[in-house]
């Protein structure tokens, strides 16, 4: 089924600039193992999906992901982001990769996040897209994407961003091709403590829409374990984080019912620990 995959992939690329195959609508290991839950993330690979995410972040820091789509290492997803807090928001960047030399994507991102009141935060993110297919020319597009988390109370916490709502295209030699247009709202809730169980759902515009449910359990403070299931086809997931003062290490797996396993490891680093020494004196 892996070769498959890859012939029919490898075939539509050869064959038409937009069957480019490989994905930028990925997010970090922790969302890959919440069954690709986005909207209500908040953490460092928050830019990725809804930039707001990351007005949790007291501290700047950066994080690296790989994650490798159904074993396809031809189709891997590389990434980085960086986030600093500044008195009047957060900034941050990213840059992402998926495919190989053969059809090659890159985004880059900056975007600025802010918090009003105790129960808004909102972001604005500027994004570049360029698609390498080897043997002609570089292509690339704009878009932008909007987000916002709302507060209600301290146990509930709504998200919701819109992808390219100017509905930005790249344009071929022989045709133009639409930016995929994402709505995405989720809500997390935190029955106690520990526990924290999501719900979302995904428009494509193009697409039917898709239903998300995650939990994610930290009964201790240096394990974080996480599971969720994404459907139609159902895809499960599951994985599991570690913290060791200022480094977060996270890994996870998907398991699609006809594409296989997708598996994925990250990084973490903050300025956590620097800030601790000088609590300390």
């Amino acid at each position: 089924m892996k070769n498959l995959c890859l012939i029919i992939v490898l075939t539509g690329i050869s064959l038409s600039p937009i069957v480019c195959a490989q994905d930028f609508n990925f997010s970090g290991v922790p969302s890959l193992s919440l069954g690709h839950i986005r909207s209500v993330e908040r953490n460092s690979f928050s830019p990725l999906s809804n930039p707001t995410g990351v007005t949790k972040l007291k501290t700047a820091g950066f994080a690296i992901s790989y994650i490798s789509p159904y074993t396809i290492k031809e189709l891997s997803n590389r990434s980085i982001t960086g986030t600093a807090p500044t008195g009047l928001g957060h900034l941050s960047l990213l840059f992402s990769q998926s495919g190989y030399s053969l059809s090659l994507l890159n985004r880059y991102g900056l975007s600025y996040a802010r918090t009003f009141g105790k129960h808004v935060s909102a972001a604005f993110q500027f994004n570049g897209l360029t698609h390498k297919i080897e043997g002609t020319e570089t292509y690339g597009g704009f878009f932008t994407t909007l987000g916002v988390q709302f507060f209600p109370s301290a146990k509930v916490e709504l998200g919701f961003y819109i992808q390219n709502p100017e509905q930005s295209k790249i344009s071929y030699p022989d045709r133009k091709v639409l930016i995929p247009v994402l709505y995405v709202a989720g809500l997390n809730w935190h029955p106690l403590n520990y526990l924290s169980l999501m719900v979302e759902m995904e428009k494509d515009q193009q697409y039917d829409p898709q239903y998300k449910f995650g939990i994610e359990i930290q009964s201790v403070d240096i394990l974080i374990l996480r599971g969720g299931v994404k459907g139609s086809p159902v895809e499960l997931s599951f994985g599991a984080g570690t913290k060791w003062r200022f480094i977060v290490v996270d890994v996870g797996m998907s398991y699609h019912q006809q594409l296989g396993v997708t598996s994925g490891v990250s990084l973490t680093i903050s300025l956590q620990k620097k800030l601790d020494k000088k609590a300390e004196k």
